[in-house]
């Protein structure tokens, strides 16, 4: 008992000691939420052999990165559709890739570009396909560790997507398309606190 005892004493006489030395965080990397404003694609429906435009909106979440040149990010956004026929179909897109980011300079305005993969689900339709895209940064908080403020943004997917079910169970054809895209990056919520 008196062996138990000590341990327990120079376990809690230790924890302290322990605690000091590690290192305290907070969130430091940037998150973007953005709106996917219509812009028209063409839908070509199989069985009738025949094109629609709809005109798909959506929203998205993506992380931005820490504001280096060269970063990893990834993005989850769900898109709506609705055809000429009054049916309705969405898309859910997971995009994983490197964006590229102009350093600070004298301005607020910064330029991305970035390649990435889409990996996309639609009723029971699995898709992959590569997407660009191209944007700017007005920079609203020129003193935040990570680049903060509204983007303004291009998407272009340069591959057909098949759907199974583009509304009323009928499989169709998402031609190439180019979309636009406007949100805003905000810091994180924790990094490691300087000492």
């Amino acid at each position: 008992m008196r062996l138990f005892v000590l341990c327990l004493a120079l376990c809690a006489a230790a924890g302290p000691a322990a605690a000091a030395e590690k290192p305290v965080y907070k969130w430091n990397e940037a998150n973007e939420f953005y709106f996917i404003l219509p812009a028209p694609q063409e839908l070509r429906f199989k069985d009738a052999d025949r094109n629609e435009t709809v005109r798909p909106w959506g929203f998205g979440l993506r992380a931005a990165g820490a504001g280096e040149r060269f970063s990893r990010t990834g993005a989850l956004q769900y898109r709506t559709a609705r055809t000429d026929g009054g049916s309705a179909f969405w898309l859910l897109d997971l995009l994983v890739g490197m964006e590229y980011l102009t350093p600070q300079g004298q301005g607020p305005l910064r330029f991305s570009a970035g390649a990435f993969a889409d990996l996309g689900l639609s009723d029971s339709t699995l898709y992959a396909a590569p997407a660009l895209a191209a944007g700017m940064l007005y920079v609203t908080d020129r003193e935040a560790l990570t680049p903060t403020g509204l983007t303004l943004g291009l998407v272009w997917r340069p591959a057909r997507v098949d759907i199974e079910n583009a509304g009323a169970g009928r499989a169709a054809e998402l031609r190439p398309a180019l979309w636009l895209k406007a949100g805003y990056i905000f810091e994180g919520f924790w990094s490691v606190k300087e000492k």
